[in-house]
């Protein structure tokens, strides 16, 4: 037998060996589905915001959806507006226990014209042990024509179930 037909096996063998398909355990994530509330608060060129926040979040593997409302007030020091926004979430969640989370939230607004969309992005983890999601991210105010008038940069919410 020559040399080359006897290796054809041994190569058949391995790569056979190799290629059993097996990509190991599949990931795990924490399930965060569920109803969180918390407080907003901030100030921004002399605006004052106090507010609460809801979210409602569903999941599906690593794929995380739901909805999200705030409520709350704008006080400049003489006038206090209210301010009550509703909108969709959609996003990620990392594999592993306290993992990182990624969502936007989008809010749809009718306006004279049609219809305007605002998206903003968070991003933080979730304390598995405590059942406490943290997200930082910017805060947007739009007025009625849909112009953005304020926002509130690095804000830190965090939210309990």
């Amino acid at each position: 037998m020559n040399r080359r037909h006897a290796l054809i096996p041994i190569l058949a063998a391995v790569v056979a060996c190799g290629s059993s398909g097996s990509s190991g355990p599949s990931p795990t994530y924490d399930n965060i589905a569920g109803t969180y509330g918390g407080a907003v608060a901030g100030t921004s060129s002399g605006v004052a915001l106090q507010g609460t926040i809801s979210l409602t979040v569903t999941q599906s593997g690593a794929s995380l959806g739901g909805s999200y409302s705030v409520a709350g007030t704008l006080f400049d020091g003489v006038t206090t507006v209210q301010s009550n926004e509703t909108g969709s979430l959609a996003g990620t969640i990392a594999s592993g226990s306290n993992p990182s989370v990624n969502v936007t939230a989008t809010s749809r607004r009718s306006v004279g014209y049609g219809l305007c969309f605002i998206q903003t992005d968070f991003s933080g983890t979730y304390d598995s042990t405590n059942h406490v999601l943290a997200l930082t991210g910017t805060i947007p105010f739009f007025d009625a024509r849909c112009h953005l008038v304020m926002t509130y940069p690095n804000t830190v919410i965090v939210l309990s179930k």
